[in-house]
C-alpha cells in the first residue's frame, strides 16, 4: 500500500487562512501569484533593453525600481522554498513525469506546456489568477471572484468527464 504524507486539508486550510489574514495586516494586501510573473518579464526585458520602461503595460511594474523588488514576487519565492521544503521533509521529492499509460513522455510534456500558456494567457487577460480570484476576492465578499470560483469549478467539473479516460491507469 502507498503511503500519503499529505497534510490534512482542514488543518492546510486554517493555516491558509491565517496566512491570508497576516498577509492584508502586514502587505496591505492578499496573496496572488500572477503578478509576480508580470513582474519577472517586466524586470528581465527592461534588463535587456531599458527603453521597455516606457511600455504602457511593462511600464508601471518599472516605475519604482526594480520590479522584483514586491511583496508578491517574495511571496512566490517563499511558496516554491515551502514548497520544496515540504516535499523534502515528506521524502515525496523525485524526478518524473506522470501521465497515463499509452501516453509518450513528450505528448504529456507537450500538452502541459500547452496548458501552461493557455492558463497564463487568460491570467493576465482576467487580471488575476485563480489564488487572488478565490482568496483574496472570496475573503473580501467580491460577487465577481465568487462567481469566478463556481465557474472555475463548474468547468472543471465538467471538463474532468472529457479527459478522465486520459488518466485511467496512471503510470
Amino acid at each position: 500500500m502507498k503511503q500519503n504524507n499529505y497534510w490534512s486539508p482542514v488543518i492546510a486550510g486554517i493555516i491558509l487562512g491565517v496566512a491570508l489574514f497576516v498577509s492584508f495586516i502586514v502587505a496591505g494586501q492578499g496573496m496572488g501569484a500572477s503578478g509576480a510573473f508580470a513582474r519577472a518579464t517586466a524586470q528581465a526585458t527592461f534588463t535587456i533593453d531599458p527603453s521597455f520602461a516606457s511600455n504602457a503595460y511593462a511600464g508601471k511594474y518599472l516605475k519604482h525600481g526594480n520590479a522584483l523588488l514586491n511583496w508578491t514576487v517574495l511571496e512566490v519565492v517563499g511558496i516554491f522554498i515551502g514548497g520544496l521544503i515540504s516535499a523534502l521533509l515528506a521524502r515525496r521529492i523525485k524526478p518524473e513525469i506522470t501521465k497515463a499509460k499509452g501516453y509518450s513522455s513528450g505528448k504529456r510534456l507537450f500538452f502541459a506546456f500547452l496548458g501552461g500558456i493557455i492558463v497564463a494567457a487568460s491570467t493576465r487577460l482576467t487580471r488575476g489568477c485563480t489564488s487572488g480570484q478565490a482568496l483574496d476576492g472570496a475573503a473580501t465578499f467580491s460577487v465577481g471572484a465568487w462567481i469566478f470560483m463556481l465557474s472555475v469549478f463548474g468547468a472543471g467539473f465538467f471538463f474532468s468527464f472529457l479527459f478522465k479516460k486520459q488518466w485511467k491507469g496512471v503510470e
